[in-house]
């Protein structure tokens, strides 16, 4: 039986390539109607202008083929691949007439990412042509992936940028959520017998996550703004709203990360404190002990000095009339330390 066009993903780089049909559905389709749709440079055509339905063309940036064809095929001018290509993109907008470059930062899935960690995904496109590209996997890029192979995906270029942008920010929402929840957990009362050690290293570990997600949310706010807001000629109202409404989410995000920061702040310093005062309550009990026992050292080692001459020496009741007078000694200590109010 001929391979289904939807499981010819990963074919030198190509995740998947997918021709909209304006009504949630999607055709996929494999390299030879992406090189032939982008007009290599050599053909001298503008990519996105030798088909009339709109095309997105995912591509994995780990295999060398998907590098290649963007550099030699695609018909992007060297710039715009370098910056799809970069291995450290932060979010932002560069708008050359009615194409854009759009890098948005969505959170990393892998099992091993830590709090905070996100991912890249780039996008270039001129209304009829999207190419955007990762070096990892990106849960919204997969989320709306799934969505076009069952029909229910977006029907054009600019309400697609909107559906992922909209989905990067859900992942980001969850993991927010995730974080504050993990602060709030920290700062319980039942983890008073916790290390304090192992708390404010947690706590840490937290703020980092924080101030990473803060990082790349704020200028991603920013190139959102600009996305809603620019004269766009492809770009619809309708998708246009939505952005704007993502923007908002994204700043919403931005302010919870500043409180949640100062949250943790605030945890941590109950933290500290209460371990300083645990460690103060233990220092004044050895010290109370100390100043009680100190007299009767002195007593008993005066007492143990191999002279002659001691007071009482052969008398029977010497012993015992030394224990009370120590015992004495330690009542009359408890009641001069309760009185200055140190018990």
């Amino acid at each position: 039986m001929p391979e289904r066009p939807e499981r010819l993903h990963n074919w030198f780089g190509l995740v998947f390539a997918f021709r909209l049909d304006a009504a949630g559905g999607s055709a996929a389709v494999g390299w030879p109607e992406v090189t032939a749709a982008c007009c290599g440079a050599a053909a001298g055509a503008t990519p996105g202008d030798t088909e009339h339905r709109p095309l997105w063309v995912h591509l994995d940036l780990r295999h060398p083929h998907a590098l290649h064809w963007l550099k030699q095929e695609s018909g992007l001018d060297e710039l715009t691949v370098d910056a799809l290509t970069a291995t450290n993109a932060g979010p932002r907008l560069v708008r050359r007439g009615d194409s854009l470059l759009l890098v948005l930062k969505g959170i990393d899935h892998g099992s091993s990412a830590r709090p905070g960690d996100m991912l890249a995904a780039r996008l270039w496109t001129d209304g009829r042509l999207l190419i955007s590209a990762q070096h990892g996997r990106v849960g919204a890029i997969e989320d709306l992936h799934r969505e076009l192979r069952h029909g229910r995906g977006p029907g054009a270029i600019d309400a697609l940028i909107a559906d992922l942008a909209d989905r990067l920010m859900t992942h980001a929402d969850d993991v927010l959520d995730d974080l504050l929840e993990a602060a709030r957990r920290i700062g319980q009362a039942g983890n008073r017998r916790r290390r304090t050690e192992d708390m404010v290293s947690e706590l840490a570990t937290l703020r980092r996550g924080m101030i990473r997600m803060r990082f790349h949310l704020l200028p991603q706010r920013r190139a959102l703004v600009r996305v809603a807001t620019g004269r766009i000629s492809w770009f619809g109202d309708a998708p246009r709203r939505a952005v704007r409404e993502v923007a908002d989410r994204c700043q919403h995000a931005i302010d919870g990360l500043g409180a949640a920061g100062e949250i943790t702040e605030i945890t941590q310093d109950e933290i500290l404190q209460r371990s300083s005062e645990t460690t103060e309550h233990r220092l004044f009990s050895l010290t109370v002990i100390t100043a009680i026992f100190l007299p009767l050292t002195f007593i008993t080692g005066l007492l143990g000095v191999n002279l002659a001459g001691i007071p009482d020496a052969n008398d029977p009741l010497a012993f015992l009339i030394l224990c009370l007078l120590l015992v004495g000694i330690v009542l009359g200590q408890l009641w001069l330390l309760r009185r200055k109010g140190w018990l």
